[in-house]
């Protein structure tokens, strides 16, 4: 059964290639959980598609797999005449499980009509966004890529909007405001927690053993533009002088993209590994950081120049190449034993630079007032 779902998936996928021409957007060549905006503006850079969805170029947006379960009842009625499947009758499109491999796939060579399908989509009040039924969830509001506008008639975010303003926005953004840590950009990247990283007052708090993980960022090309926004607030203690803030480390590599502090010194480390040629190569800058102050600290990558922050402070050492990628995913608070012990708040991370406002952080750095120390 597997073996059939991986071919079937594979059918999708390629089929889904085809494009739809007045699409905005573009698949990524063996990826289909990621596209491209494909103008001036967004210069081909790559997005994620929500999780449990795959980029359909057809459709010109990330939708669920093609599947009756994933058909709401009027939908069905309206494919099969009012038949809905019910009494033996097959819906179109439906495998047939009882035919064997040999006869499903007989099923899905078989030709199938041209004519446009049902939209199973419906409109919103909202052009940027849309509803999608998803059976034991009801009718779903999903938004559409930046700069589009859903089109009902194209049933897929086919217009583009006039009015959007392409200003570079985070793929990732941990804010610790909510209950749960998770990713706030509207991305729904999956963030891991190995347990010991808590909110408290708006803030994550680290203990030193605590450790987020962003898998999707794991062997990533990340390119040639990026940035990485944070702020932080350290405690005494941990095992080790140098602490990781963020970190895509693996083994005893150091981060190709690192920010770290080092308690003894009194400095963040900044660290960015690139590649032009057969070798990488890194630069590290350093900058002291205030004690008993929240730090905003910012690093940025334009392909030519890294540029380190920290309040004030600002710093660049030239470096040119694309990003060398990491077998780890992008780990936060930990890494290669270098625990952080403090707190971390409104960490952002940008596939694009962000111009003079090198670091938006979501309030001023003050006093600690999170009541009750660490």
């Amino acid at each position: 059964m597997i073996p059939f779902l991986t071919f079937l998936a594979s059918v999708t996928y390629i089929a889904a290639q085809q494009g739809n021409p007045g699409c905005l957007l573009r698949a990524v060549a063996g990826n289909p959980r990621m596209f491209q905006v494909n103008t001036p503006y967004q210069a081909n850079r790559m997005f994620p598609c929500p999780e449990n969805t795959l980029f359909d170029a057809n459709q010109c947006g990330c939708g669920w797999v093609e599947n009756p379960i994933n058909k709401s009842p009027d939908e069905i009625s309206r494919q099969t005449g009012g038949m809905g499947g019910v009494g033996g009758t097959m819906t179109p499109g439906m495998v047939n499980p009882g035919a064997g491999i040999g006869g499903q796939i007989d099923q899905i060579n078989q030709q199938v009509s041209t004519t446009r399908p049902p939209c199973t989509l419906r409109a919103h009040a909202d052009r940027h966004k849309y509803e999608e039924f998803i059976l034991g969830f009801d009718w779903m509001l999903r938004s559409c890529p930046m700069g589009t506008l859903f089109n009902l008639e194209q049933c897929a975010c086919h217009d583009i909007d006039p009015n959007q303003k392409y200003t570079c926005q985070p793929e990732l953004w941990i804010n610790f405001n909510g209950k749960e840590i998770e990713d706030s950009a509207g991305y729904q990247i999956s963030i891991g927690n190995n347990g010991n990283v808590v909110n408290v007052s708006n803030a994550g708090r680290f203990d030193g053993t605590g450790t987020l993980t962003v898998w999707q960022y794991a062997n990533q090309d990340l390119g040639t533009q990026l940035t990485v926004n944070l702020r932080f607030y350290e405690f005494p203690g941990g095992v080790s002088d140098e602490q990781v803030l963020v970190s895509n480390c693996y083994g005893r590599q150091l981060g190709s993209v690192e920010v770290a502090l080092n308690q003894q010194t009194k400095v963040v480390i900044f660290r960015l590994e690139a590649r032009i040629g057969r070798y990488p190569e890194g630069v590290e800058i350093s900058i002291p950081y205030r004690e008993k102050a929240w730090k905003n600290v910012t690093l940025a990558y334009d392909g030519n120049m890294v540029t380190a922050q920290v309040d004030e402070e600002i710093k660049s050492q030239p470096l040119k190449g694309r990003i060398t990628s990491r077998f780890n995913g992008l780990l936060i608070g930990s890494c290669n034993g270098r625990g952080f012990v403090g707190y971390l708040d409104d960490l952002r991370v940008y596939r694009c630079l962000l111009g003079n406002d090198m670091a938006p952080m979501a309030g001023p750095g003050g006093e600690m007032g999170m009541g009750g120390g660490f």
